[in-house]
């Protein structure tokens, strides 16, 4: 693969700004030989991993109705999983000498869309009939070209490869698709890795931080007992507490046309300025089980924004009238969507989070409001789980990383207290605490915040048997002398 690899210094990296200096971010561009692609089409049973073009098409071939998708892979080992991806563009250029018609909107829109693909493939054995599973969460929309030779440069695909990167063992590339695939004569036409022309061939640059100093993660996932949320309407019936949706939406309703918002809060009580936050992500999982049908944009735009609300509310009188005010500062906006069960994965909300603990006076959680709210005619909206949801897996979910052993107030460095070896490791781990009174109590969290392991240690050393678990960064979390110690595991 050839890989272009340039360094620069900047100052204060805007996601860090308040705990560290200046940073080494690391720009790569992956391209070249070593990219893996295919193409795969209902009517073809054979392999095809030497065309020089990547297609997504609905289209006859010998007078049968075929559908076409591509698949394209790189290499992303040499980004760790303790890498921090600032930013990932990729690149896709329009193939002048296919002999296909190019981008076609003939028979109607060719919107495209790019998923994760969650299972190994080989280019030389994928077909139509075992072509490999892919994930909706954070897919990426190709939108319609306005030309039938439109290139399509820096596609801001930072949610996909940030998913790729912590989770290598169900990652292996992205499929490129039409979004309908129902209507003949629509296509999309890009030069592949196999295209005669170097400069032709898809890239992606991706700029990251190596070795952020993160030795704890704190994963909030409120219930419906301590959670906190509600939505209001600006017509009709307010749908609030205990309500099992975070509802942002334009909306044609029998009293008119209204406008519907979400409030959120977690408690970061925990936290204070002295606390070094690395890093923030917050999780908006689709709700399954809404009465609407989901995400909707009815060829318009549902883009999200997530404002930090200023005003105390309470969720069981809060109405639109009485909604409280937000802060446009640091603003989040996440991209419109038209894939009704899309999940929202790792958002980075850094700078929202440190603005909410360095205002605890003006700072009571997130607001969820459409970008555009004034444009009426065709419905629009975003449905998550909120705090309420049956399924707990489905709450919002929102993770912090530290620096130091734990994050807390008022916690004493007892770091030392606690040995483990090897760390790194092949999982094995050997967990010595000294000055302790057995039992212990000990949870283990992956990178994503997500519980793997809960337990009582009888005795003050005792075995953590990783070993099943993927290659990646974990954190041990022991409650030592009622305090609660973090560390960092690493399994290779």
């Amino acid at each position: 693969m050839k890989a272009r690899i340039k360094t620069y210094l900047i100052g204060i990296l805007f996601i860090l700004s308040s705990v560290l200096n200046a940073q080494d971010t690391i720009s790569i561009v992956f391209s070249g030989q070593s990219v893996k692609d295919a193409y795969i089409n209902i009517v073809n049973e054979e392999p095809d991993a030497t065309r020089p073009s990547l297609i997504a098409s609905v289209w006859t071939h010998g007078g049968e109705f075929g559908t076409g998708r591509s698949l394209i892979g790189f290499d992303f080992s040499e980004l760790r999983q303790n890498s921090v991806i600032l930013d990932a563009r990729l690149s896709l250029y329009h193939n002048p000498t296919s002999a296909h018609i190019g981008h076609s909107t003939l028979g109607g829109d060719n919107t495209g869309v790019i998923f994760r693909i969650i299972e190994s493939w080989n280019e030389n054995t994928v077909t139509w009939a075992n072509q490999p599973a892919t994930t909706n969460t954070n897919a990426i929309i190709i939108p319609a070209p306005e030309t039938d030779d439109a290139d399509f440069l820096d596609i801001d695909i930072t949610p996909i490869i940030r998913d790729m990167i912590r989770h290598p063992e169900s990652s292996d590339g992205f499929m490129i698709k039409l979004f309908s695939e129902d209507t003949l004569y629509r296509s999309l036409v890009f030069a592949s890795s196999d295209h005669p022309d170097e400069t032709l061939h898809p890239s992606i640059e991706i700029s990251f931080i190596v070795d952020l100093p993160s030795d704890s993660a704190y994963a909030i996932q409120p219930d419906n007992e301590s959670g906190k949320d509600a939505f209001v309407s600006s017509v009709g019936s307010t749908l609030k507490d205990n309500n099992q949706n975070l509802v942002a939406s334009v909306w044609e309703y029998d009293e008119g046309w209204g406008v519907v918002r979400s409030f959120l809060d977690f408690d970061l009580s925990q936290f204070n300025t002295e606390t070094p936050i690395t890093l923030a992500e917050l999780s908006l999982f689709h709700d399954p089980n809404a009465i609407v049908e989901g995400h909707i944009n009815n060829g318009g735009s549902n883009e999200l924004l997530l404002s930090r609300i200023t005003e105390s509310w309470n969720e069981d009188d809060i109405s639109w009238e009485s909604q409280p005010s937000v802060s446009t500062e640091n603003t989040v906006t996440l991209p419109s969507s038209n894939m009704a069960n899309q999940d929202f994965m790792d958002i980075d909300v850094t700078n929202l989070i440190l603005d909410m603990i360095a205002n605890k006076n003006e700072s009571y959680g997130f607001m969820l409001s459409l970008n555009n709210e004034s444009e009426f005619g065709y419905n629009r909206n975003v449905v998550f789980a909120s705090s309420n949801h049956a399924i707990s897996e489905l709450r919002p979910r929102l993770v912090i990383y530290t620096r130091n052993s734990t994050g807390y107030i008022d916690t004493p460095d007892l770091t030392s207290q606690v040995l483990i070896y090897p760390n790194p490791g092949n999982g094995d781990f050997k967990v010595a605490i000294s000055d302790s009174k057995a039992p212990v109590k000990y949870r283990v969290v992956d990178s994503f915040g997500q519980l793997i392991r809960v337990g009582t240690a009888l005795g003050t050393e005792f075995t953590l048997d990783l070993t099943l678990q993927p290659s990646g960064i974990y954190y041990l979390t022991l409650i030592v002398n009622e305090v609660e110690i973090t560390k960092k595991l690493m399994v290779y």
